[in-house]
């Protein structure tokens, strides 16, 4: 059994993608490093000649092509799994092993699995993330307690690579947001391979660059302007689809409302995330 590592890098900490980069390899049998940077950042990998592969992409292509690289990569060099990790998140050394017996267990139990992934501890609140937009319901499968959801993040996701070759790449056009989401609920739709989280299994993890409440109640994570255009832009795009789960485009619409007052009113570089919303929406009315 080979397992894969993906990581996607944009301008990224040279301290920290070392200790990321580290951790990983302890834990898989190779890693692929795709780089979005506007520069070359092969002189932070550690060498390592036979278990990382460095790919730049000469700018920012979005992390799905970048995730599509890596996966073709792996699917060529046949790989059984790929986990999916961000460039700024460190897991213990036994995240990935736990994972994998969940995995194994489930597929044992005639499950048909798109991802296994840990339960997220926000790096600002630390508390563990709800994932009440995803969830579908509790389960005990094989011994193993797990959230069924629609879709998980795509930090430190475990995915067979044999469900590529049913579902498809991830989406491209998306760029950025919703990009694990989308790829999820399709392996749901096309494949009826089922998302999980493993409550037993952790992972710290930094949603944005901060987090704020509106009204105390709403937690909003705060992301660079550029994000907004994607997010608003592709909301509008996965709401016409028809494997886009109801609960999805309710929750996160009236998250998106709320976003608007509060980056029009309390948020930083009002008029820069304004812009960046309303043209995220013009561009999600036309399908653009």
């Amino acid at each position: 059994m080979k397992i894969g590592a993906l990581i996607v890098l944009y301008q990224p900490d040279k301290e920290m993608i070392g200790k990321v980069i580290d951790c990983l390899l302890q834990q898989v049998d190779e890693i692929c490093v795709v780089d979005n940077s506007d520069y070359d950042n092969s002189t932070l990998i550690p060498a390592s000649k036979d278990k990382i592969q460095y790919i730049f992409m000469n700018g920012n292509k979005g992390i799905a092509a970048a995730q599509n690289r890596a996966i073709g990569y792996f699917i060529k060099q046949n790989f059984d799994y790929i986990i999916s990790c961000d460039q700024d998140t460190l897991i213990d050394n036994t995240t990935i092993s736990k994972l994998t017996q969940t995995m194994l267990d489930l597929q044992q139990a005639g499950v048909k699995v798109a991802a296994v992934a840990p339960i997220g501890i926000d790096y600002y609140s630390h508390q563990p993330l709800t994932y009440r937009i995803a969830k579908i319901r509790s389960r005990q499968i094989a011994g193993h307690n797990l959230l069924e959801v629609t879709h998980t993040m795509n930090s430190m996701s475990l995915i067979p690579i044999s469900v590529f070759k049913d579902v498809g790449d991830m989406e491209e056009d998306l760029f950025i947001d919703a990009v694990d989401c989308e790829w999820c609920w399709r392996a749901r739709d096309k494949a009826n391979a089922l998302s999980f989280y493993d409550t037993h299994i952790f992972m710290e993890h930094a949603l944005g660059i901060a987090t704020r409440k509106v009204a105390g109640i709403h937690s909003i994570h705060i992301t660079p302007a550029f994000r907004m255009y994607y997010q608003y832009r592709n909301y509008l795009w996965l709401m016409r689809r028809h494997y886009t789960p109801k609960k999805w485009v309710m929750l996160n619409g009236i998250k998106y409302i709320v976003k608007i007052f509060f980056y029009t009113i309390k948020g930083p570089q009002r008029r820069s995330y304004c812009n960046q919303i309303l043209k995220g929406i013009k561009d999600g009315i036309k399908g653009k």
